[in-house]
């Protein structure tokens, strides 16, 4: 049996390997597939203020799960991953922000990565992201 872990892909937004997040609304990536032979996997975040950060320049992001790549979770029934802030007098807080999330892979064939940024109305914040397998074959 054959471990591999070097399986790493972008995230894409309309085959876009970033996104602005300029509302304040939800925006969701494109369907990630999850390999059949992946048990463990994480998701590299990271968001760029596209100009000087202010009060409440946050990304909240979640993941919306499939388990027949098909129906995903809805935005209130996603599964919330954490926050990322781009204020730097903030502690955590910098511009660019990026965090690195573990996620159980098992069993689920397909997500989206679904984000919004608190003040993207006024301030856009660029969303990435890197997605990699753990695969036991």
């Amino acid at each position: 049996m054959a471990n591999s872990n070097n399986n790493d892909a972008a995230v894409q937004w309309s085959a876009s390997s970033t996104k602005s997040l300029n509302t304040t609304g939800r925006f969701d990536s494109d369907a990630v597939s999850i390999h059949a032979d992946a048990v463990q996997a994480s998701l590299q975040v990271k968001v760029d203020n596209s100009g000087t950060p202010a009060a409440n320049d946050v990304v909240d992001v979640w993941i919306k799960w499939s388990s027949d790549a098909s129906e995903y979770d809805t935005d209130e029934h996603a599964m919330y991953l954490g926050r990322l802030d781009t204020v730097a007098a903030n502690d955590p807080g910098e511009d660019p922000a990026t965090r690195t999330f573990t996620l159980n892979v098992s069993g689920k064939q397909s997500f989206k990565l679904t984000s919004r940024a608190f003040q993207g109305g006024t301030r856009a914040i660029t969303i990435s992201a890197i997605y990699n397998e753990h695969r036991m074959a």
